[in-house]
């Protein structure tokens, strides 16, 4: 049997809503509702994760072709090649961390940068850092 998280998280949820939630009151019914909103968030968030930080790795890999390309950057075309082979959590983070990390720099460059056609550089910068924030709202947590 392959445990599916997703699944498993959300049926917990549902268990600790409609078997035990009933039968309990006050502080240890908000415990029970709260560990339901929670795991259901956790269920959630595990089947989009992957999906998410890849989206998120190719769209920053991208802003530094563009970026390599205006400022003459080879370090930066060159980080553009790359692609997520690692498609664990864990690896993922991290190489999402570090491209955040260079693109932070990057970032601080371009706003520095006394030149207008990095204009449209800074504001896809930001559009891909809103975009990344919103993608990683918490959709059902009412607490």
């Amino acid at each position: 049997m392959k445990p599916d998280v997703s699944m498993a998280a959300h049926e917990l949820a549902r268990r600790l809503r409609e078997d035990l939630l009933p039968e309990l009151a006050g502080f240890h019914a908000n415990v029970a509702a709260m560990g339901a909103a929670m795991l259901e968030m956790i269920g959630d968030e595990w089947d989009g994760a992957a999906a998410r930080l890849v989206a998120e790795n190719r769209a920053m890999r991208a802003l530094f072709g563009r970026a390599g390309a205006l400022l003459d950057d080879k370090d930066l075309t060159q980080a553009s090649q790359g692609e997520d082979e690692d498609l664990r959590i864990s690896a993922l983070t991290a190489a999402n961390d570090a491209l955040r990390a260079r693109l932070t720099d990057v970032q601080t460059h371009v706003e520095h940068a006394d030149r207008k056609e990095l204009a449209s550089l800074e504001t896809a910068i930001w559009d891909v850092l809103r975009d990344s924030v919103a993608s990683r709202q918490i959709r059902s947590a009412n607490f």
